[in-house]
């Protein structure tokens, strides 16, 4: 195959892949009412970990807008995963908190979390993944440039 046609063949199997693993995902929380979507917004708020953020900086990080993002954090604060409060400094701002009952069910479920991931990823080995974590690496950053090139380029 080449280059050019790899290089499709992965553009392809990206939204392929993250189409499945949404599929298994959604399968696999489903039996606890959670979401691959809701699982990730719980991942997305857990890396502010000095100050809870606000929707905005949240939908950035994930790379989604910011009312997607705000219908997922409406869903989890129905189940007491999350609360949305206003921000004490710009009453616009809505910073997103996690609960206690989010932090321990997701505790609950370290373990068979983790052997989920080690199943999914059972036939590489450790080169591949390291791999693979480097190219998904460069890929992001990639992706990020020319997002930011689009923007300015659209703001002329």
């Amino acid at each position: 195959m080449k280059s050019l046609d790899q290089q499709r063949y992965i553009f392809g199997s990206l939204f392929l892949i993250a189409n499945k693993l949404q599929v298994i995902g959604d399968q696999y929380l489903g039996k606890d009412d959670m979401t691959t979507k809701q699982w990730f917004l719980t991942v997305m708020i857990s890396q502010f970990r000095d100050n809870p953020p606000t929707l905005s900086e949240v939908a950035e990080l994930m790379g989604s807008s910011r009312q997607n993002v705000k219908q997922l954090a409406l869903k989890l604060e129905e189940k007491e995963f999350l609360r949305i409060e206003k921000d004490e400094q710009d009453a616009r701002a809505l910073r997103l908190k996690l609960t206690e009952k989010s932090q321990v069910f997701w505790e609950k479920r370290e373990n068979q979390d983790n052997q989920f991931i080690i199943e999914l990823f059972s036939s590489f080995n450790e080169e591949e993944i390291n791999t693979m974590a480097n190219c998904f690496g460069k890929l992001v950053e990639k992706i990020e440039k020319m997002g930011e090139s689009l923007n300015s380029s659209l703001e002329v």
